[in-house]
């Protein structure tokens, strides 16, 4: 679960500074707050108990960030069963992270991403699941009111002294006052209520350790290395309310902390749309949904590259050298399927026999798509495929 950042001298430097002792303490001291000093530790030496990292506190009421961690979020996001999410990154003190217009930002040594996994409560029928609001979220803010809301994971990205990244997933204890290193991944039983009252009892499935390596080796085709999936500067490109009347973008709010090195400011800084603005484009929103979604596998470099299915933002639309690249009248070379009439990837202007469809639309094993951390099929982007898919013209594939 490693990836080279392809710094070696800023690797010497930290191993200079960050002596191989059990915790990796941040250069320059850390920083501060009535929650103690952030503290940085590498997968060997990873606490049990995430409140040992002081990157957030949880009072039994309100789980907040630490001052020195920044929230941030994205302009369209990855689907995880309707969860809701609390992105955030540490960086240490006199550290800067290296812009980038192409890929994920270039961080540096000691840097943690945090995401935390919560949903809305809601009342279940049956003791043995949570009951949990099927709704979409809409603001992310700096902190999680406990009262509402039930927390289920958090996954901590840190950037080793080696430069390669380790990912670590706690999950909430059952009086969501801590959460436990759980390595080997679990399984979390909640029932989903929608608005109208339906439900749906489903297992959340925490991911292990090692299942990292199947969606963020994005730069070694599955590899030994991983890196980041969502800070990229196309998905970190809009406002972002950070609290006490504070709207900024994002971009911009980093620069002036002084954690962002090398941006010179939005002119011509890449930005995907929110997939969810019904005044963008449909194909400017699949492609968001796509990119973020499907891409860290489906692409060039990922670990699905050999199926020939290309879903990067940069190569869905093109016609060179081949719209079968992005799935257009392309069989696929391992998936099996389900027969006729699924015969294609994607059929123009037949989405219902298009096998991207099928498989965005199938939580069985075998046929999901993405295969982690994917149990509930996402109506809301089904739709937007299905609409998508049928006003691509083009020759027929038969």
């Amino acid at each position: 679960m490693t990836q080279p950042n392809s710094i070696p001298n800023r690797a010497r430097t930290a191993l200079a500074c960050i002596a191989a002792a059990t915790v990796l303490a941040a250069c320059g001291g850390g920083d501060s707050t009535d929650m103690g000093s952030v503290q940085i530790f590498d997968q060997r030496t990873a606490p049990q108990k995430l409140s040992d990292w002081h990157l957030m506190s949880n009072d039994g009421k309100k789980l907040t960030l630490n001052s020195g961690v920044v929230p941030y979020d994205l302009n369209s996001s990855l689907f995880s069963d309707y969860a809701f999410k609390l992105r955030a990154v540490y960086v240490p003190p006199s550290k800067q992270i290296a812009y980038k217009a192409d890929g994920t930002l270039d961080f540096p040594i000691g840097t943690a991403i945090t995401k935390t996994f919560y949903y809305p409560r809601a009342a279940s029928a049956d003791a043995a699941y949570v009951g949990v609001a099927r709704q979409s979220q809409a603001v992310q803010g700096d902190s999680i009111d406990l009262a509402s809301n039930f927390l289920v994971e958090t996954r901590i990205l840190v950037l080793q002294p080696d430069g390669t990244w380790s990912g670590l997933p706690y999950v909430w204890d059952a009086d969501q006052k801590d959460a436990t290193l759980k390595v080997g991944g679990k399984d979390v039983q909640l029932e989903l209520v929608a608005a109208d009252g339906s439900s749906e009892k489903f297992s959340y499935g925490v991911p292990n350790a090692q299942a990292c390596q199947q969606c963020h080796s994005t730069q070694t085709a599955g590899g030994a290395g991983i890196l980041p999936i969502g800070p990229k500067a196309r998905n970190l490109n809009k406002t972002y309310a950070y609290g006490n009347g504070v709207a900024e973008n994002q971009l911009v709010h980093l620069a002036g902390l002084k954690l962002l090195a090398g941006f010179s400011g939005l002119t011509g800084a890449p930005a995907n749309v929110d997939w969810r603005d019904t005044t963008q484009g449909l194909e400017a929103r699949a492609k968001a949904y796509l990119d973020v979604n499907c891409a860290h596998c489906h692409s060039a470099r990922g670990s699905a590259f050999q199926s020939g299915l290309m879903l990067d933002f940069d190569t869905i639309g093109a016609s060179a050298p081949s719209t079968a690249r992005w799935g257009v009248c392309k069989q696929p070379l391992a998936y099996g399927g389900p027969g006729l009439p699924y015969v294609y990837d994607i059929v123009p202007g037949q989405a219902d026999v298009s096998l991207l469809l099928y498989r965005l639309s199938h939580t069985t094993t075998g046929d999901v798509m993405p295969p982690i951390s994917r149990r509930v099929n996402h109506a809301e982007a089904i739709a937007l495929m299905r609409d998508w898919i049928s006003q691509i013209a083009g020759p027929a594939c038969y």
